[in-house]
């Protein structure tokens, strides 16, 4: 048996011969296994996997002692390549459950699905779903609210969005959670939820502190194809 230097000048050599074999095959056009007169990868594919026998066996030959790591190595890698694998057929499932694992982690995420163009967002540790969207072009946290007939912006927020409260007018009667109040009718240029985006939208804007929290109210749901909710998600149909 071969070892130290001898070794590993053998297996070079018998790599140089398979190489310029399938090089002088190639320049000189004879035909590979399963060629039928054309190009065919059959060929070459046999040259690649000789050459990788000629080294992971001319490796074993001249070293006994390292097989046990060598095939050890070779399990590790095959195993990695068979994850790849197994993560790239399954990539389409394995996205709805990130979707899903970072619609759970950050509260009020719109994810979209890109198959069907639904937009989920799932509900948080207070039972709420709170909805991260912008507002011409200005971001703003929303709470759903079925018992808001429209969109209902606080003041602050609608400052933010480029809404001056102080040319409004407070006229519109409405019930909040602290009582009766008056709101000022406005339409939105945009309003924007992951990729659903509302515009010249019918809103509200609510006196300076009559309100904590602006409202995702009707007037956008039944801009929506559908909407429900199922378990703890809110999925919203464009």
């Amino acid at each position: 048996m071969f070892r130290g230097k001898t070794a590993g000048l053998v297996i070079l050599a018998l790599l140089a011969a398979v190489i310029v074999t399938a090089l002088v095959a190639y320049l000189f056009g004879f035909q590979m296994p399963g060629d039928d007169g054309g190009y065919s990868e059959t060929g070459p594919r046999i040259v690649a996997l000789l050459a990788l026998l000629v080294v992971i066996g001319g490796s074993m030959a001249a070293s006994p002692r390292q097989v046990p790591a060598l095939l050890r190595s070779l399990l590790i890698w095959g195993a990695l390549g068979a994850l790849l694998v197994t993560g790239y057929a399954w990539r389409d499932e394995l996205e709805v459950i990130a979707r899903r694992v970072v619609g759970t982690l950050v509260p009020g995420m719109a994810l979209t699905d890109p198959q069907t163009g639904t937009i989920t967002i799932i509900r948080d540790g207070s039972s709420h779903y709170r909805i991260a969207a912008q507002v011409n072009g200005t971001d703003v946290d929303f709470l759903f609210d079925t018992g808001a007939s429209a969109v209902t912006l606080t003041d602050a927020d609608a400052r933010a969005a480029g809404l001056d409260p102080s040319v409004l007018s407070y006229t519109v009667p409405v019930s909040t959670a602290n009582g009766r109040t008056e709101v000022a009718t406005v339409r939105l240029d945009r309003l924007q939820i992951g990729e659903l985006a509302l515009a010249d939208l019918r809103a509200f804007v609510a006196r300076p502190g009559a309100l904590e929290t602006s409202l995702l109210g009707m007037s956008a749901m039944d801009r929506l194809k559908s909407w429900r909710v199922e378990g703890n998600r809110l999925i919203l149909e464009p």
